[in-house]
């Protein structure tokens, strides 16, 4: 089943330079990359938009308009990640108005997505607001964020990593958490905690295979985008972790930034 989601978060472009490097430069000791091909792809919340698309969903995003672009330079041959060049990092972001939150209907969605980078589109006060007039609605709210402090995300699917949950400094009072483990699948807490980092074995585990990974950018909203379409269809957290495992795995077997489709899950 096909579901309306409304993605909101700060976006990249995400650029593939492939070449072939047969020499040395004269200049310094650096491979010279004789380019073939570019490749570019949607990035941060663009590629979980793009993800939850792939799955048969109408999505619409809002997101940051200046330019952040990431460019990679590959070798095509070892399919070594030679460099990497990032442009707009340092600009200061137009935020998410208030305004312009009031205009979304929200009614029209099943769910709503925070991927939120933490570039400055999106910050806390927009977030309550986000929060607030999707919970008036019953609307599941899943959130993805690299803010320290969650404490805004009251009521909310929170997703998010080992690295970040071990900087998290408040959660709010209510709420779901899915950590992701890379090869090791998730863990997610059915009876929601915020104390002690040690609970973590505690938790209910659901775990994956090890997997050739051919490239793991992007795979986070790979699997956020899984999880919330798997969710909407079932309602079960379980089955939407598996699924998410499920569709991020088959994306880290293709190399950078990988748009998951229903085929690729068959």
């Amino acid at each position: 089943m096909a579901f309306k989601i409304l993605v909101i978060g700060d976006s990249c472009s995400d650029v593939y330079h492939y070449g072939i490097c047969e020499r040395i430069s004269p200049e310094a000791p650096v491979p010279v990359l004789k380019h073939k091909k570019t490749v570019v792809h949607g990035g941060m919340s663009n590629n979980v938009a793009n993800n939850l698309t792939g799955l048969g969903n109408e999505v619409d995003l809002i997101t940051n308009s200046e330019a952040i672009t990431k460019e990679r330079f590959i070798d095509e041959n070892s399919m070594h990640h030679l460099l990497r060049f990032d442009v707009g990092e340092g600009v200061k972001l137009s935020p998410l108005s208030e305004k312009k939150i009031n205009n979304i209907d929200f009614n029209s969605y099943s769910a709503i997505v925070i991927s939120d980078y933490e570039k400055g589109f999106i910050n806390n006060k927009e977030i309550s607001l986000i929060i607030s007039k999707a919970k008036d609605l019953s609307i599941s709210v899943f959130v993805d964020s690299k803010k320290k402090n969650l404490s805004m995300c009251e009521g909310c699917i929170i997703k998010i990593n080992e690295h970040e949950y071990d900087s998290i400094v408040g959660f709010p009072e209510n709420y779901e958490l899915i950590i992701t483990r890379g090869k090791n699948g998730a863990v997610w807490n059915k009876e929601i905690f915020s104390s002690a980092k040690s609970e973590i074995d505690d938790l209910d585990i659901t775990s994956i295979k090890s997997l050739r990974s051919a490239n793991v950018c992007g795979a986070g909203d790979t699997f956020l985008a899984g999880l919330v379409h798997e969710y909407l269809n079932s309602r079960d957290m379980k089955k939407a972790i598996r699924f998410a495992n499920l569709c991020g795995s088959r994306a880290i077997e293709n190399f950078g930034t990988y748009v998951i489709n229903l085929e690729d899950l068959d």
